[in-house]
């Protein structure tokens, strides 16, 4: 597959970007932001992803395959391939470094939940994170991450030189507007998110139930170990004909179904950001999130917080929400416009510059 043409003397920042195409919701949306970003503007380095899924990197930035397998074979081969055969200046991960790799790095990692809490991560995921993840916090030159929130919680949890630890936010992408292709479906509210413990679905079904109102609940997300627990509370709520529970959507399906939702609901119990309720801000849609970790960061006074795991409260959040005259909707998009991947691509870039010049 052709490579982006560089000239010579440039430095070669190798960015992990194995997410693309790999339905990994919010990790795969910001490598993508990151990555679109990186290549609109000229930057001072020749930057290549390496990837199983080269056929999505946009145009402007290198691609290099780094084979099948799971994630110890390209932490193990694939990746250090990659790196000796673009002659890397340094190395973009995220969560993970590679092994045998000695050379300047960055890594982002998102949020520390595998560390707070054993029940929001599967048990095969959990030794990899728990082990792999702060050794590569405490390798790499600097630590990016999403919010102010995330970087106070991994600092206080491991000790970090605040200093080392970076906030590059999540943006929205071109998009993420109001203007474009609307659900057709009934009235409905959305959530996005994987069906995992964290996320909490569990209570948005719980408060459906509480609504004297016939809107529908449409649940976007892969299956993390919840639907069972979903698809029960709905029966035990004799809501399951109010439920439609969508896997993975598409990029353009996705934005139609935050155009189209009377609310996004967001009752998740720990995020290092909370990307759904910015795209949901971005396309015109009301929010109510739980008052938790970094949401209320992100939403300021743009949406309807309340308490985490509380329908009772998710369901009056939701009548708000359904009842304002559309300033939710007016400081939404203002609050949207403060997000951008061009800003997350240049204060990552300064971090390239600053690891390679030390």
């Amino acid at each position: 597959m052709a490579e982006a043409v560089t000239p010579a003397g440039r430095p070669t920042v190798v960015i992990d970007a194995d997410v693309l195409g790999q339905q990994r919701t919010g990790d795969e949306t910001y490598v993508r932001g990151l990555l679109g970003a990186l290549a609109s503007e000229p930057e001072p380095f020749e930057l290549v992803a390496a990837t199983r899924r080269p056929d999505l990197v946009p145009a402007g930035i290198g691609r290099r395959p780094t084979g099948r397998g799971g994630q110890g074979l390209r932490l193990v081969h694939g990746l250090p391939r990659v790196l000796r055969r673009t002659g890397a200046d340094l190395f973009h991960g995220n969560y993970f470094l590679p092994v045998r790799w000695s050379g300047p790095s960055v890594v982002t990692v998102h949020d520390i939940s595998f560390a707070r809490h054993r029940s929001f991560m599967p048990p095969h995921d959990l030794l990899a994170f728990r082990t792999l993840v702060p050794r590569a916090m405490r390798k790499a030159a600097r630590v990016l991450t999403v919010s102010e929130w995330a970087k106070a919680d991994m600092v206080e949890r491991y000790s970090l030189d605040p200093d080392r630890v970076v906030v590059t936010p999540n943006g929205v992408e071109g998009d993420v507007s109001p203007d474009g292709p609307v659900a057709a479906r009934s009235p409905y509210l959305l959530f996005v998110g994987g069906l995992q413990a964290r996320k909490d679905p569990v209570t948005a079904v719980r408060a459906l139930a509480l609504l004297d109102t016939e809107l529908q609940l449409v649940i976007v997300g892969p299956d993390r170990g919840e639907r069972g627990a979903v698809e029960a509370a709905a029966a035990h709520a004799g809501v399951s004909r109010r439920i439609e529970v969508l896997d993975y959507v598409d990029r353009t399906a996705l934005l139609g179904l935050y155009r189209g939702a009377e609310a996004l609901v967001f009752p998740s119990r720990y995020e290092g950001f909370g990307l759904p309720v910015l795209e949901a801000m971005g396309c015109g849609t009301p929010v109510v999130a739980a008052a938790t970790t970094a949401i209320p960061e992100v939403v300021g006074d743009a949406g309807i917080l309340v308490p985490p795991a509380d329908p009772a409260a998710l369901a009056d959040g939701i009548r708000r929400a359904l009842d304002d005259d559309g300033s939710l909707v007016t400081a939404g998009l203002a609050r949207s416009q403060r997000y951008r991947w061009s800003v997350t691509a240049r204060r990552t870039a300064e971090v390239y510059a600053q690891v390679l010049a030390e």
